[in-house]
């Protein structure tokens, strides 16, 4: 858990650095982000209660780190970090998921 942490937090501070810099991001996209991550994490809390997670829970959380790869929030190798870490059970999807949506927050608005 600490791995993945260490290197989602890595990941937040070089997506917001390339945001800054490029300027490649804009509020629409984030805000969809936002709200797809959200909804993403009260299913998972829904199905955590309810000890209902499934793979194909992670694998919808892993199709979800697509966006923020292709706009170069998460690096791919961070991406691969956080999907291990969930795959293997170090992380729990909602902890993966609210890693994800601090780096979409705190990502520069252009």
């Amino acid at each position: 858990m600490v791995v993945g942490g260490a290197a989602l937090g890595a990941a937040a501070l070089v997506g917001a650095k390339r945001i800054f810099f490029d300027g490649t991001f804009n509020e629409g996209k984030q805000a969809e982000m936002l709200k797809q991550l959200k909804e993403q994490q009260r299913e998972i809390e829904t199905k955590e209660r309810a000890s209902k997670l499934g793979d194909s829970d992670k694998t919808k959380f892993i199709v979800s780190l697509k966006e923020p790869v292709r706009l170069n929030l998460i690096s791919p190798k961070d991406a691969q970090d956080l999907m291990r870490a969930v795959e293997s059970g170090q992380m729990s999807i909602k902890e993966a998921i609210k890693m994800v949506q601090a780096v979409v927050e705190s990502a520069k608005l252009q």
